[in-house]
């Protein structure tokens, strides 16, 4: 039992530093999980010894290591493979762009795209391009099954500051948006990233019914109208419950998956 206890501390040690927006020193590692600094201070150099977190040598303080960003591309290699078929499916489906975009702290991350065939004019982002997490359809999906903490967060640091001329800027407005997102399980938006641009998104879950990735269809505003984008819902539900299910999540209820 103390073996399993120390595991589970080293754990919310690990996660305290990773979530957090900046490096953190012993002491506010110690007060956010509530431990000893002795404690914590043991956990820190087990962890510094595995390379999953690193000690600055000037200020002491702690931030995520080389293994775990390893561990993390990883993940994300995991991932693409598991959705890899679905996307190209969904692409044939509804003959449009589709990618996989996935939350890195402030900001949501394309890690997967799939062209559209046959089509001249065509919105494909690179892999690698990140935009606020806050924009858009697929951000937004992302932010919706956030803990109202984590909503926060990111509200007070990023400001909701625009990225086109078109977007929520209000907390309280983008909260309430959140929640109708999360009661019909997508969003869809035009021009919040891109001007001229469509997408449609619903999310993806992990074993523990966490919010992982967005499944997102993107394309030209002159051909994903929002009743065009409506019509798609139900293949996007689809496809991203499939995918949720392959990656261990079962039971799905999305208005209470938070």
């Amino acid at each position: 039992m103390k073996t399993v206890q120390s595991v589970q501390r080293a754990i919310s040690v690990l996660f305290v530093v990773t979530q957090s927006d900046r490096p953190l020193g012993l002491s506010e590692i110690s007060r956010r999980i509530n431990l000893d600094k002795a404690t914590v201070l043991r956990l820190l150099a087990t962890l510094e010894d595995s390379k999953l977190v690193q000690k600055d040598p000037v200020t002491k303080n702690y931030s995520g290591g080389t293994n775990l960003f390893r561990l993390s591309n990883s993940w994300r290699n995991d991932i693409r493979q598991v959705c890899g078929p679905h996307l190209r499916a969904l692409s044939e489906k509804v003959n449009e762009t589709i990618c996989l975009i996935c939350p890195r702290d402030l900001e949501r991350i394309c890690i997967e795209s799939i062209p559209a065939q046959n089509q001249e004019l065509t919105i494909v982002p690179t892999i690698g391009t990140a935009n606020p997490i806050y924009a858009g359809a697929s951000g937004k999906v992302l932010m919706a099954y956030m803990s109202p903490q984590e909503a926060d967060r990111v509200i007070e640091k990023t400001g909701l500051k625009l990225v086109t001329e078109i977007g929520i800027t209000d907390r309280k407005l983008l909260l309430s948006h959140l929640e109708n997102v999360r009661e019909r399980g997508y969003d869809y938006s035009i021009s919040d990233v891109t001007t001229g641009a469509s997408a449609l998104a619903t999310p993806i879950f992990g074993a523990e019914k966490q919010i992982v990735a967005a499944l997102t269809v993107r394309g030209p505003e002159v051909r994903m109208s929002v009743a065009k984008m409506k019509q798609m819902v139900p293949w996007l539900i689809k496809t991203s419950d499939e995918i949720s299910a392959e990656l261990g999540c079962t039971g799905l209820d999305r208005a209470r998956t938070a």
